[in-house]
């Protein structure tokens, strides 16, 4: 594995920093958030980062350098919103994070093009809004978090965790039961926090519909049930033999 340099390093741990500060700060004097919207929003934005994290050290992709500027971005956006005084440390260790993951110091590092059989683009999309889905709502539910709201937001962290393992069936959770569940949500909670379900399905659900992200969650699979077909040349003998067909495959006359 290629050595990390230095400057993926250091923009990796403003990033952190950034969400760490704001977390703490969050923790401790939430207002104008509800207690239980400020604990949603940290929990979300800590899992983002993680994310954003290893896409920049792991991956290397040039989206989590995207997804390290949003996150700089939106603890700006809260820090000034906060009512607490520490909110300016906030907007101060964002702002630094802001600079770095924005500036050159990735740019050598970042891949310029997606690797040979790598995870598609639409994949990388939609686990990110679901990843991002918990924080957008408890932006959107700051009075108070209601059961529901928490109960999307956990099923679409499981189902970013399913997406990101390939797991069996997970496409069609993606496509059908994730829909179904924002909508369920979005009739339950109301104005102004049903758009967040809404939006985030139909960007998730689409996208379960291309064939990039289809193939690479439910790998091809040969439609004769397990068996491949081989041409007749490259068949062994007694496999031939046994199926009574000649050299070229076809089925010898009875004699």
């Amino acid at each position: 594995m290629r050595p990390v340099p230095a400057a993926p390093l250091v923009v990796a741990l403003l990033v952190t920093a950034a969400t760490v500060t704001g977390a703490v700060v969050v923790a401790f004097d939430p207002a104008p958030l509800a207690p239980s919207s400020a604990l949603l929003f940290a929990a979300g934005m800590a899992l983002a980062t993680v994310a954003a994290i290893a896409g920049i050290l792991l991956a290397r992709g040039r989206w989590a350098g995207r997804v390290g500027t949003g996150l700089a971005l939106t603890w700006i956006a809260v820090g000034a919103l906060l009512e607490s005084p520490a909110g300016i440390a906030v907007v101060l260790v964002a702002a630094a994070a802001l600079t770095a993951t924005a500036g050159p110091w990735l740019g050598r590092w970042l891949r310029r093009l997606p690797t040979t059989g790598g995870v598609p683009a639409a994949a990388v999309v939609a686990l990110l809004t679901l990843v991002l889905t918990p924080p957008a709502l408890a932006l959107a539910d700051r009075a108070q978090v209601a059961a529901v709201t928490w109960g999307f937001a956990g099923w679409s962290l499981l189902l970013a965790l399913l997406v990101a393992r390939a797991v069996p069936g997970s496409l069609l959770l993606v496509r059908w039961m994730h829909p179904v569940a924002a909508a369920a949500t979005a009739i339950t909670a109301g104005f102004p926090v049903a758009v967040v379900p809404l939006v985030a399905a139909a960007i998730v659900a689409s996208l379960a519909w291309r064939r990039d992200l289809a193939s690479a969650l439910a790998p091809m699979l040969p439609e004769s049930g397990g068996v491949f077909r081989l041409p007749p040349e490259l068949a062994p003998p007694e496999v031939l033999e046994a199926a009574g067909a000649d050299a070229t495959g076809r089925r010898k006359k009875p004699t």
